[in-house]
């Protein structure tokens, strides 16, 4: 199956009604804020939005920065797009592949990965992106559901996870080896829904020091 073809008709089918079911379970809205408080955001700093679809957390980024939105499906895009109308930050909108950005190195000060990295088909290719276009000592905030690092697993969770990729999400991507293929540090991780399935993190690229 071509993934990512399947992931833009996917979403352009959802766009109409995804605010609405997103906004049926509350911890989602209060993990996203809680990656955005995570995420440190500095006045002046240059903000890129990964699977941005409809635009939901362009909101909870303040005044003062300048935003870049990405998303595979034009769909979500259009109604992104009615939300950056009066919102005199939001630098450019763009249909992209979150795995092949078309940004060059150190474009970013932060990276917004927030229900993104359990829905792009190539997760380790879009860490890894996401990293190619931080500043050295830039940040990466995640908000998504993750399986444990240091659990595998279960047969009836695999199940789960192959029908919830072919409707919407995979339930068992794990963070920390993703961090490490784009060479991020973590500095803080939480656990904001479902019993620890949707976890908030924040990590960054280790500015390297002088002769290194």
């Amino acid at each position: 199956m071509d993934w990512l073809r399947w992931n833009r008709a996917r979403y352009d089918t959802y766009a109409p009604v995804y605010d609405a079911f997103v906004r049926r379970f509350g911890f989602i809205e209060r993990g996203r804020r809680r990656a955005h408080e995570l995420a440190q955001l500095r006045a002046g700093e240059r903000v890129l939005v990964i699977a941005a679809g409809t635009g939901l957390d362009l909101p909870l980024i303040p005044a003062g920065f300048e935003v870049t939105a990405i998303d595979i499906s034009p769909g979500m895009l259009a109604r992104l797009r009615r939300r950056t109308d009066s919102r005199a930050n939001c630098a450019g909108v763009a249909v992209m592949d979150a795995a092949r950005l078309g940004f060059p190195p150190s474009s970013f000060d932060c990276v917004l990965l927030h229900l993104a990295i359990a829905v792009v088909p190539d997760p380790f290719g879009t860490m890894r992106e996401a990293a190619r276009v931080l500043r050295p000592g830039g940040r990466v905030s995640v908000f998504d559901k993750f399986l444990s690092d240091d659990a595998s697993a279960s047969l009836p969770r695999r199940a789960a996870g192959a029908l919830a990729r072919l409707v919407a999400t995979d339930l068992n991507r794990q963070l920390g080896p993703l961090l490490a293929a784009g060479g991020l540090t973590l500095r803080a991780r939480e656990a904001v829904g479902m019993s620890g399935l949707f976890v908030a993190a924040r990590a960054e690229k280790v500015a390297l020091s002088d002769g290194e």
